[in-house]
């Protein structure tokens, strides 16, 4: 009875055996492809890093240095987000570039950035549109606005909002086309008559 018992003893060892080594070889080769899977997925994203595509605004066709940019000049395009810096103008900060003199030129494609454009706001003062000879009566057709670096502007400078005051008043100097109108330039108009009153 022993043989027997031996026997079947014998044959579950060896049946356990083949089956927790297969078992156990299934769960190696799940977790091995587990682990591949993940490992490849991670390279994968390493791979595309900096490849993902990012809008950006760019020219739209040849800008020449000292152009104001209108939204006609300027398109979104997709670029890989390792090329764009914070220095690269934006679609959603677009508007703050149109209107704006551009410092540098820029071809059809180029991307937009912060530095090529006048970051200071610029004055709006009154210029002789044609030329004046001293001592006439400006005229509303005399004088027009321009815009102009705001360190050069000086309290003397007459500005675009101050033209209502200055239209009718005689200069004392000649104008050249393009000079700047100043506060200077005018006659004193003496001060307004005030009854005086008798004791």
């Amino acid at each position: 009875m022993n043989a027997p018992t031996t026997q079947r003893q014998g044959n579950s060892f060896i049946l356990g055996v083949i089956l927790g080594g297969g078992i156990g070889f299934i769960i190696s080769v799940l977790l091995v492809g587990v682990g591949g899977f993940v490992w490849v997925k991670k390279k994968e994203a390493d791979v595309r890093r900096g490849w993902n595509l990012v809008p950006v605004v760019v020219a739209s066709q040849d800008v020449p240095e000292g152009t104001v940019v209108t939204f006609d000049m300027i398109s979104q395009r997709s670029v890989p987000e390792q090329f764009v810096t914070s220095s690269v103008v934006k679609p959603d900060s677009a508007t703050y570039i149109v209107n704006q003199r551009i410092l540098v030129p820029v071809q059809a494609g180029d991307m937009m950035q912060w530095s090529q454009f006048e970051t200071r706001k610029m004055a709006s003062g009154l210029v002789a549109a044609r030329d004046i000879p001293a001592g006439v009566k400006l005229t509303a057709e005399d004088v027009e606005p321009r815009d102009m670096a705001p360190d050069i502007v000086t309290p003397s400078y007459v500005k675009d909002a101050e033209r209502p005051q200055v239209v009718g008043r005689s200069v004392t100097t000649a104008f050249r086309k393009g000079d700047p109108i100043l506060w200077t330039h005018f006659q004193n108009e003496p001060p307004p008559v005030v009854d005086a009153k008798v004791p």
